[in-house]
C-alpha cells in the first residue's frame, strides 16, 4: 500500500458534488474506486468527477476524470481514466487471499465521520480480514473486521463509513479488494469489501490495465504456507546475527553489511585430476574476489569457508533476505526459494523434516504462528522452482561422523535441493563424499578501503555523534595499535564499534583476547544494569529464601558457569548430545534448589542464560551466539586455574619441548584453531609456560616453524609483546636468505614475511627467484609471487634459462610453472612450449597433465584438437586420458562419451579406473551410461563390490534419465 496513490473522487453534477468517495491509483492515468461512488444510477455515470491523488499531508494533484469501465455482472466496482498522468513508482501487485487463517489487512480511504470543517482527514483503516467469510455469486464479498466504528451523525447522514467506499484493501502489500459498503445487519459497524478476484480476470478490466497500464493484472495467492514462512523468514534474516552490548540497538543487518566477496578456492578441472596432475594452486592464475551474491546463485552444491568471525552467517541471511524477498515481490524469475538451517539440525534426520522443525522453531517468534508441516520442503516450492538451503555452521558439529553425515546429506538429496554450505576449513568438506565438481570459495575478510564505511555505518546506526569524524579517528587508533587486522574480520569490527560507542573513554583492546574480554564484560554489565538479581530473586521468591539465595548465586556466577559449559561442549565427549541446561546443571553454581519444580529451574535457567546476550534457542536447545564465544570460554576456564592451564598449555604448545637439553628437537606447531590462540592471548604475560614457550620461538631453535607459528597467530589477532613481533620478523628474513635451508620452506616464509613487511618480502622473493642453486619449482614460484608484490619487476628475466631446458636438468613440472610465469610477457612461447611438454612422451603423465590442464584455460582455439589428440595417445596414463576425455566432452561430445565408455568396458583396465570412467559419462551422457552399465552389472570381470557399486550408480543414471 502507497500513500501517495491515495485519492479521494468526488462526483456530481455542476451544481456541486453528491458523492465522495476514496479511491486508489493502480495506473498513471487509472483510479480504482467503488461503482457506486461515480454513478448517479445504475449505468449512468455523474457528469463531473474530480479525483486528488495523494495523502493530504503530501503533495497531492487533482485531475478530471471518467468512467472507463464498470463490470459487466453489476459488481460495486469501477475504473476511472484521468485526464493527466500521475506518476507513482513501483506497480500494484494483485492478491487472492488462501488459506484458513485470517490475513492482517490495511486500507486508506475518507470515512465521513472523521469529515470536519469541509476538511477531509484519512482513516488509517486495519484489522484482519477472515478468508473463508464471505458468499458466492454477488455476495461474494470480504468481511472487513474493522472493530468498534464511530457512531452515526448528522455529518455522514447516518452512514459513519460513508466517504470510505472504493477504498483499495490489502493484504500484505497485495491489492485484494475494494471496499464496496458497510453492513446493515451489524449497525453499519463493519465493512465489506468486493473481491479482486471477482473482478481483474474480466476482459475489459483486463483490456483497459493493458492500454494504460502495466499490463494484464495477475493474481497471485496471498496467506499460503509459502509466503506466510517467507515473510516470517525475511523478517528474521533482517537482524543481524552478532550480539549487542545494548538490547534492541543492534541495527538491522542491511544498515551495517558491506556486499562481501569470495575467491574460488580450487577450479573444476584441478579437483577432477586428483593429487597426481595438479596439487598446487599456484600452477593457474590465482581467481580474482568477486562479489559473493553473484556465485550463490542456487545452482547445484557449492562450499564457502571462511574463518572464524568471517562473515559467513551474515552472507547467509543477507542471500536468505535477497531471495525471500524476490518471491514476495512476484519476480519473474525469483530462482530458488531459500531456507536457513544451522548444519547441526540435519544430522541424524531426513532433510525435509529437519527443515521445517527448524523453521517452526526459530521463525515462531516472528509471525509463523501456525507451524509449517513435516512435508512442507518435500514438494518443490513452485513448479520449475526448487529450494535453496543455506547450511551454516558445519563445522561447528564437533564429532567428525556427524560432519560426514550432514554432507552426505546434501550430496544426495533430490534435484529439488540446491545448496550453500558455511563453514571455517574442516577436512570432512575436502575427502570426497561431495562431488569434484562443487566449487569451493573462500570467503574475503573486509578490504581496507571499506573499514571507515563499516565503522561510519555502526556509529550510525549506534547513535554516534559525527559518525563519518568518528569512524575515521577510530580506525586511526587501530592502525596505530597494529589492530586492523582485526577490523577486516566483520564480527571483530562489529565488537570493536560497539566497545567504541558504548565506552568511548576506555582505550581499545590490546588484542582479540582482550577484546572478547572488554565485550563479555560489557554485556555483563548491562544484565546487572537491568536488574538481574534483583529479577532471579523475584522470579523463585514463592519458593523460599533458599531459592532466592540459589537464583542470586546463579546469576553472580554466571561468567565461571559458561565458561566450565564451553570448555565441556568444546571438549568433553561424554556431553555430546546433552541439553545444554542439562550441563549447566552440573555446575555446582546452578544447582537447583530442592523447593523449586525443575520445570520452574529451567526456565530460569534459560532465562539467564540468553539474558547474557550470549546464548540464544536454535532449534530445540540454547547454543552460543558464535563460535569463537565458545572457544574464548573454553580458554577462559582454562586459565582460571593454575594447574588446569600448566597441563593444557603444555599439552598445546610444549608438547614437543621439553627442558633445554631436549629443545633442539624438532618441533611440530599444533594447526592454527581459535582456542588455541585465546589460551595463548589471554594467558598473563608473565606466567612462566608463556614466557618459556615465547623465548624457545624466538630463539631459533624452533627452526622457522616458530617465527612462523608466532606471526600467523599475531594475524589472526591473537596479542603477542612488540619484543616478540620483532625477534619473529628478524628470524623470518634470516630463515628466507639461508641457502642452507630447501628453497621450497625459504619460498613459505619469504611469501609469509611479505604479508608482514612487503618491502623484506620482496627482497627474499627477488633472491629466491634469481638464486642458479635453488629448486626451480621454488625459483619460479618465488618469481610469480615478486611480481605480484612489484608489479613494475617482470618475472621473465628469472625465469627465462628455466622454461627452454631441454636438457633435462630442469623437470617438466617446472617447465610448466616457468612458462606459465611468461604467459604476462610472451605468451605465444609459453603456450608453444607447453604444447611441447603436453606432446612429449617421454615426461611423465602427471607434468603432462599439468601443461594439459594450463593450455586448457590459456589456448581456447588449439585445446580441442589437442584433447582429441591426447584422448588417442596411449603413452599417457590411464588416469589422465579419463580427465582429457571430461575436459573434451563440451567441444566434441561424441569423442569424450566414446572414450570414457571403451575405457568403462575394457577388462583389461583397473577396476578403479573402469568405475571412474563409468561416472563421469553417467554425467556427461546418462543415457549412453545406461547402456554400459547394463553390460558392465553382468561383467564377471569386476568384483562383486564393483558390480554393486554398478548398480547403484545405474539407479542414479535411470533417475537422470527419467528427470
Amino acid at each position: 500500500m502507497d500513500r501517495r496513490r491515495l485519492t479521494l473522487v468526488r462526483a456530481g453534477a455542476d451544481t456541486g458534488y453528491r458523492r465522495i468517495g476514496s479511491g486508489y491509483l493502480i495506473a498513471p492515468r487509472l483510479v480504482l474506486t467503488a461503482r457506486h461512488v461515480v454513478e448517479e444510477h445504475p449505468g449512468a455515470a455523474w457528469p463531473r468527477i474530480d479525483v486528488r491523488v495523494g495523502h493530504p499531508q503530501d503533495d497531492t494533484r487533482r485531475c478530471a476524470a471518467q468512467v472507463c469501465w464498470t463490470h459487466p455482472d453489476g459488481r460495486d466496482v469501477a475504473l476511472l481514466l484521468l485526464d493527466e498522468s500521475v506518476e507513482a513508482p513501483g506497480a500494484v501487485r494483485w492478491g487472492r487471499p488462501v488459506g484458513n487463517d485470517p490475513l492482517p489487512y490495511d486500507a486508506l480511504g475518507f470515512p465521513a465521520a472523521t469529515t470536519g470543517d469541509g476538511q477531509y482527514r484519512v482513516e488509517h483503516l486495519r484489522g484482519e480480514l477472515p478468508v473463508l467469510g464471505g458468499g458466492s455469486g454477488d455476495q461474494d464479498r470480504y468481511v472487513l473486521d474493522q472493530g468498534p466504528a464511530p457512531e452515526a451523525d448528522s455529518r455522514s447522514g447516518g452512514r459513519a463509513w460513508s466517504g470510505a467506499s472504493g477504498s483499495a484493501v490489502f493484504c500484505r502489500d497485495h491489492l485484494v479488494g475494494v471496499v464496496i459498503h458497510d453492513d446493515e445487519a451489524f449497525r453499519n459497524r463493519r465493512l465489506h469489501a468486493c473481491p479482486a478476484r471477482a473482478f481483474v480476470d474480466d476482459p475489459g478490466f483486463a483490456d483497459v490495465l493493458e492500454r494504460h497500464g502495466d499490463g494484464r493484472p495477475r493474481l497471485r495467492q496471498v496467506g499460503t504456507d509459502l509466503e506466510r514462512y517467507l515473510i516470517a523468514a525475511r523478517l528474521a534474516a533482517t537482524e543481524h546475527p552478532y550480539p549487542g552490548v545494548v538490547p534492541g540497538t543492534m541495527p538491522p543487518l542491511s544498515h551495517v553489511y558491506v556486499r562481501q566477496q569470495v575467491v574460488s578456492r580450487n577450479s573444476p578441472a584441478e579437483e577432477r585430476t586428483g593429487n597426481a596432475a595438479l596439487r598446487a594452486s599456484v600452477l593457474l592464475p590465482a581467481a580474482p574476489p568477486r562479489p559473493a551474491d553473484e556465485v550463490l546463485t542456487g545452482d547445484g552444491v557449492c562450499l564457502v569457508v571462511g574463518g572464524p568471525g568471517g562473515g559467513k552467517s551474515s552472507l547467509l541471511r543477507t542471500r536468505l533476505t535477497h531471495g525471500a524477498a524476490q518471491w514476495l515481490d512476484g519476480t519473474a524469475d525469483p530462482g530458488p526459494a531459500p531456507v536457513l538451517v544451522p548444519a547441526a539440525a540435519l544430522v541424524g534426520t531426513p532433510l525435509s523434516r529437519a527443515l521445517a522443525g527448524t523453521v517452526n522453531a526459530q521463525l515462531h517468534r516472528y509471525g509463523l504462528t501456525s507451524p509449517l508441516p513435516d512435508t512442507f520442503f518435500e514438494d518443490r516450492p513452485a513448479p520449475g522452482h526448487g529450494w535453496l538451503v543455506l547450511v551454516d555452521g558445519l563445522d561447528e558439529i564437533t564429532s567428525v561422523s556427524g560432519r560426514e553425515d550432514v554432507l552426505r546429506t546434501v550430496a544426495h538429496a533430490g534435484d529439488q535441493y540446491a545448496f550453500v554450505v558455511a563453514t571455517r576449513p574442516v577436512r570432512e568438506a575436502e575427502q570426497g563424499i561431495l562431488d569434484p565438481q562443487v566449487p569451493c570459495y573462500e570467503l574475503e575478510p573486509f578490504r581496507t578501503d571499506e573499514l571507515e564505511r563499516v565503522a561510519s555505518g555502526w556509529f550510525r546506526a549506534l547513535d554516534v555523534t559525527e559518525p563519518e569524524q568518528t569512524a575515521q579517528q577510530f580506525l586511526g587508533t587501530l592502525h596505530a595499535m597494529g589492530l586492523i587486522v582485526l577490523a577486516r574480520v566483520p564480527l571483530m569490527m562489529s565488537m570493536l564499534c560497539q566497545l567504541r560507542a558504548k565506552a568511548p573513554a576506555e582505550p581499545p583492546p590490546r588484542g582479540r583476547g582482550d577484546l572478547y574480554r572488554g565485550f563479555v564484560d560489557l554485556l555483563h554489565e548491562r544484565q546487572y544494569a537491568a536488574g538481574a538479581v534483583e529479577q532471579a530473586r523475584a522470579a523463585l521468591r514463592q519458593y523460599g529464601s533458599d531459592a532466592e539465595a540459589g537464583a542470586e548465586r546463579t546469576v553472580q556466577n554466571l561468567r565461571p558457569i559458561l565458561a566450565d559449559l564451553a570448555h565441556r561442549l568444546l571438549f568433553a565427549d561424554e556431553h555430546e548430545g546433552r541439553a545444554v541446561l542439562d550441563v549447566v546443571q552440573d555446575h555446582e553454581c546452578a544447582e537447583r534448589p530442592t523447593a523449586v519444580p525443575e520445570r520452574r529451574w529451567r526456565e530460569f535457567l534459560e532465562s539467564v542464560l540468553s539474558g547474557t546476550g550470549l546464548l540464544i534457542r536454535r532449534s530445540d536447545d540454547l547454543v552460543f551466539t558464535h563460535q569463537t564465544f565458545l572457544e574464548y570460554f573454553a580458554a577462559r576456564h582454562v586459565t582460571d586455574e593454575e594447574e588446569r592451564l600448566r597441563v593444557v598449555f603444555r599439552e598445546t604448545f610444549l608438547r614437543s619441548a621439553r627442558p633445554p637439553r631436549r629443545l633442539g628437537k624438532r618441533w611440530t606447531p599444533p594447526q592454527y584453531d581459535p582456542f588455541g590462540g585465546f589460551l595463548l592471548d589471554i594467558t598473563p604475560d608473565d606466567h612462566p609456560l608463556k614466557t618459556e614457550f615465547l623465548t624457545w620461538m624466538t630463539s631459533g631453535r624452533a627452526g622457522a616453524e616458530g617465527p612462523q607459528f608466532l606471526i600467523k597467530q599475531a594475524q589472526s589477532g591473537t596479542w603477542l609483546p612488540a619484543v616478540v613481533v620483532k625477534d619473529c620478523m628478524s628470524l623470518l628474513s634470516q630463515f628466507a636468505r639461508d641457502r642452507s635451508l630447501e628453497a621450497f620452506a625459504r619460498l613459505q616464509v619469504a611469501a609469509l614475511l611479505s604479508t608482514a613487511d612487503k618491502a623484506a618480502g620482496a627482497e627474499a622473493l627477488r633472491e629466491i627467484a634469481a638464486d642458479p642453486t635453488a629448486w626451480a619449482y621454488a625459483r619460479a614460484l618465488a618469481a610469480s609471487v615478486f611480481a605480484e608484490l612489484d608489479p613494475a619487476e617482470r618475472p621473465a628475466r628469472f625465469l627465462g634459462d628455466l622454461a627452454p631446458d631441454t636438457t633435462g636438468g630442469v623437470k617438466s613440472s617446472h617447465q610448466v610453472k616457468a612458462a606459465l610465469a611468461l604467459t604476462e610477457t610472451d605468451p605465444a612461447t609459453a603456450v608453444r612450449r607447453l604444447h611441447a611438454l603436453a606432446h612429449d612422451a617421454d615426461a611423465l603423465s602427471s607434468e603432462r597433465m599439468q601443461a594439459v590442464l594450463v593450455l586448457n584455460m590459456l589456448d581456447k582455439p588449439g585445446r580441442a584438437e589437442l584433447l582429441r589428440t591426447l584422448a588417442a595417445d596411449t603413452t599417457l596414463g590411464i588416469g589422465q586420458r579419463i580427465t582429457v576425455a571430461w575436459l573434451l566432452h563440451d567441444a566434441d561430445h561424441d569423442t569424450a562419451t566414446a572414450l570414457h565408455a571403451k575405457i568403462a568396458l575394457d577388462p583389461a583396465t583397473k577396476a578403479a579406473h573402469r568405475m571412474e570412467a563409468a561416472q563421469w559419462l553417467s554425467r556427461i551422457d546418462p543415457q549412453r551410461a545406461r547402456t554400459v552399465l547394463d553390460e558392465l552389472i553382468d561383467d564377471t570381470t569386476l568384483g562383486r563390490r564393483r558390480r554393486r557399486q554398478v548398480a547403484e550408480l545405474l539407479i542414479m543414471t535411470r533417475h537422470k534419465n527419467a528427470d
